[in-house]
């Protein structure tokens, strides 16, 4: 017998006094069981004839086959009590699934620092260049940023981004090392350049303001920067997701 034809005859009273108790027991035991108990308890008290037509027509044809039989079909007889169940049954387990994979409760507890962390992914730098004689400077800058050793591609970055201050990507990586490594004014004085400016990482450098904001602990900074960023910025969605975490 599976757990839903237990939950069932159990909620339904068909069950006999030691199948019962031991139900119960488990119910103390057992949280997940209990967590998918108090799911289906909820759909049984909230199950009634008038409902079914209206979540019939929600759920699409996809869940048809709990209310309804192939003509010329073999059914084995169900009363319609448990063709519901059966339908609801298998909607809650999907919402179970689906809960446990995303669980959008855990970021509401992450710290300041986890959220930074979460949030804080760095484009890569391109792995090689072409025709300069920094080039080899760039390449070990580069090496060293994308492998996130961030103290050793500071001072290559401070110095490749003095040769070349036109190159916005360039920019946002020595203001993203200058962050990691606490050199929190160094890298908020290059991301509001760049924001000030019309590169293609405009809005990423105020991401990136918000975040250095966030890794000081200074939250009603970092959501003043974030919603700076405008609606149709690339990662406009990322930064109010960031905000609404942040109770801003």
């Amino acid at each position: 017998m599976t757990d839903i034809e237990q939950i069932e005859q159990y909620l339904s009273g068909e069950l006999n006094a030691e199948q019962r108790q031991s139900f119960e027991q488990r119910l103390h035991t057992d949280h997940e069981f209990a967590e998918t108990f108090k799911i289906y308890q909820a759909i049984e008290e909230e199950m009634t004839t008038d409902n079914e037509d209206d979540l019939r027509n929600e759920l699409g044809p996809h869940t048809s086959k709990y209310f309804e039989s192939n003509a010329g079909a073999k059914v084995i007889p169900i009363n319609r009590k448990r063709q519901r169940w059966w339908m609801y049954a298998t909607a809650a387990a999907a919402s179970i699934v689906i809960l446990l994979l995303w669980k959008p409760w855990a970021d509401k507890k992450l710290s300041n620092e986890e959220l930074y962390a979460k949030n804080a992914v760095p484009e890569n730098l391109p792995s090689f260049v072409r025709g300069s004689n920094n080039d080899s400077l760039l390449i070990n800058a580069s090496e060293a940023f994308n492998r996130k050793d961030y103290a050793a591609a500071k001072p290559l970055l401070d110095s490749i981004s003095k040769l070349r201050p036109t190159e916005a990507q360039l920019q946002l990586a020595d203001g993203i090392a200058n962050t990691e490594t606490a050199n929190y004014n160094i890298a908020i004085e290059k991301f509001d350049v760049l924001a000030a400016g019309q590169s293609i990482y405009k809005y990423d450098a105020m991401f990136w303001k918000g975040l250095t904001f966030l890794k000081q602990g200074k939250k009603d900074e970092c959501i003043a920067a974030l919603k700076l960023i405008p609606a149709d910025a690339s990662n406009y969605k990322k930064a109010t997701g960031l905000i609404e975490r942040l109770g801003g």
